[in-house]
């Protein structure tokens, strides 16, 4: 038996950029069924199985972008544990409510809409058999550290994250002019972690689960979320990362008049919350770790590993003014 579940737009259509760097969470970011083009008013195919999930994907492609996505999620093991089936069924959910959060849209299970409901609220709708993951996955519960102690921590920590930037090749003084010349040379300590590194995987209180490379050196803010878990970058490239990070969201916090770090909230509840955030007068929040990760790295991904059917262009200085310019409009309102 199947059920389905699905992102509908409220208005606008869905980014086709954002759906497909999303979804290549779960594909690969060299699907050809998720990267190659989709005439007006056709679909794109996709199937992802797992342990025990089975899910067939259909994304609808509209006049510019998606005009919506259905998965059919079935039960394709039910003899097998149903902890598994629980933290599958969990990446499915916490992808799509992303999908809808980031586009205003609509979440709906079975018609039901569910926008805005929390992933375990959801994952007890569609799977109430169901156990959070045991046996080969780590179950991490919830940390006794508050988001407001966590914060403080983050930011005690600043000074010291700035640590690896030492030998950059130009004044560190906060300034948009030293942006693109220290990402040009930051993206040289970026290497692949080895593919056969071991990991483990942990399943978070919130029920998606994240992979953790065993042993490694991360930084204090990895594993808060399924973004925040970039398993494939080196240790050392994830120090590099932070102290990019940092520098990004201190440059942006000393030129945007009232602009300052807080705890990241919002509602619906969507992937900012409980983060550290920069916020100004608009009240809208950057979340520049986030950020970072879902803009810069994958130019820099592809230029370590490229696809010969697929050039990807690679990595730029400009690439970091940009995120800078972004984050200060934002904030204030204003353009940098």
């Amino acid at each position: 038996m199947s059920l389905d579940m699905g992102v509908v737009p409220s208005g606008a259509e869905l980014s086709r950029a954002t759906t497909v760097a999303l979804l290549g969470r779960l594909f690969g970011d060299d699907d050809e069924d998720l990267t190659e083009g989709v005439a007006k008013g056709e679909f794109a195919e996709l199937v992802w199985e797992g342990d025990r999930a089975s899910t067939q994907w259909s994304v609808s492609a509209g006049r510019t972008g998606v005009s919506e996505i259905v998965v059919s999620v079935a039960d394709a093991y039910p003899k097998r544990p149903p902890g598994v089936y629980r933290a599958e069924l969990a990446r499915v959910v916490d992808l799509l409510q992303e999908l809808a959060r980031r586009h205003g849209a609509t979440f709906v299970v079975e018609e039901q809409d569910l926008t805005g409901a929390s992933l375990n609220a959801v994952l007890d709708l569609i799977a109430p058999g169901s156990i959070g993951p045991r046996g080969s996955e780590v179950y991490e519960g919830p940390s006794e550290e508050s988001d407001e102690d966590f914060l403080r921590r983050y930011l005690t920590a600043g000074d010291q994250r700035l640590a690896p930037l030492a030998g950059a090749p130009i004044p560190l003084d906060f300034s948009r002019a030293s942006l693109g010349p220290l990402w040009e040379w930051a993206v040289g300590f970026l290497q692949l972690r080895a593919d056969d590194a071991p990991k483990d995987r942990i399943s978070l209180d919130n029920g998606s689960t994240i992979r953790r490379p065993r042993g490694a050196d991360l930084p204090m803010w990895y594993g808060r979320t399924t973004m925040l878990s970039p398993h494939n970058w080196s240790d050392e490239s994830l120090r590099m990362l932070d102290a990019v990070t940092w520098y990004l969201a201190e440059t942006v916090r000393r030129a945007a008049p009232g602009v300052d770090w807080q705890v990241g909230h919002s509602r619906p509840i969507d992937e900012n919350e409980g983060q550290p955030v920069l916020a100004g007068s608009t009240g809208r929040q950057y979340e520049p770790i986030g950020d970072v990760l879902s803009w810069l790295i994958g130019k820099v991904y592809y230029l370590r590993s490229p696809n010969p059917d697929r050039p990807s262009p690679p990595p730029t200085g400009a690439d970091l003014i940009e995120r800078f310019d972004f984050a200060v409009q934002r904030t204030t309102g204003a353009p940098a």
